[in-house]
């Protein structure tokens, strides 16, 4: 029997893109780094004016790793980042609007300038203030979001959509990329200090280790280098190094 896509119902498919963003904070004291995440603010219904993820709708004749390229820049002047596929998510429901299911996408990135079309639905986008508490597994964004999960089902969501757990979802698979794949070094310059590398390591994972067992343990992804850090007024100057050359 011939193929008849017709007699199949078909939902309408949506990229979402989470972008966990690091920051250079610098106090009267001291140096150190602030994490954040993108958010928009939706500017039509459903969830009108409510803090949403980067995203819309696939078009014809586009892939999701284009949709959600073209929907960041759309939305929020960002270009040119490392996008990993995180899951789909199709839960009944999901979306007021109808038969609708997401691809979403993670992203670690530099802070950077933003900017929203016109013709967006997005009426701003956001970098806004993420922590999380590995005590009681609970994620913090600015002073009034608050994502708590219960075997990785996010109890209460705060945000638009389903987007409460597509955050959840993928700050832990940050925190695994962190521990075992190179997202790190995507922030790095070639040359870095180990104490840089761990401020954000550490920050992301709320694991306090000491930079000394952090470096060991790391020995075998990055390499000291003859150069030493110069932009500190430091009385000892740190070692730089870089990413292990792969033979």
């Amino acid at each position: 029997m011939d193929y008849d896509i017709s007699q199949y119902d078909r939902p309408s498919v949506a990229v979402d893109a989470v972008l966990f963003g690091v920051e250079d904070y610098k106090s009267a004291t001291m140096e150190e780094k602030k994490l954040k995440i993108l958010l928009i603010r939706r500017g039509e219904e459903p969830f009108k004016d409510m803090y949403s993820l980067p995203g819309g709708f696939l078009r014809k004749n586009e892939t999701v790793e284009q949709a959600v390229e073209r929907e960041l820049i759309e939305e929020t002047g960002v270009k040119n980042t490392k996008l990993i596929p995180l899951k789909v998510y199709s839960s009944i429901g999901r979306d007021p609007r109808g038969w609708i299911i997401s691809d979403a996408f993670i992203s670690l990135t530099n802070t950077v300038a933003l900017s929203t079309l016109e013709n967006s639905d997005a009426k701003e986008a956001v970098w806004l203030d993420f922590s999380y508490s590995a005590e009681d597994d609970t994620i913090h964004i600015a002073d009034d979001i608050t994502i708590s999960a219960v075997d990785g089902i996010v109890t209460e969501n705060a945000l638009s959509f389903d987007h409460s757990q597509i955050i959840y979802d993928a700050f832990k698979k940050l925190q695994e990329e962190i521990q075992h794949n190179d997202i790190l070094f995507d922030l790095m310059p070639e040359l870095f200090t180990v104490s840089n590398l761990h401020s954000i390591y550490k920050m992301i994972l709320d694991k306090n280790e000491t930079i000394q067992a952090f470096r060991k343990r790391m020995s075998s992804r990055i390499e000291e280098t003859e150069f030493y850090d110069n932009t500190t007024m430091a009385h000892r100057k740190s070692k730089l190094y870089r990413v292990r050359r792969k033979e």
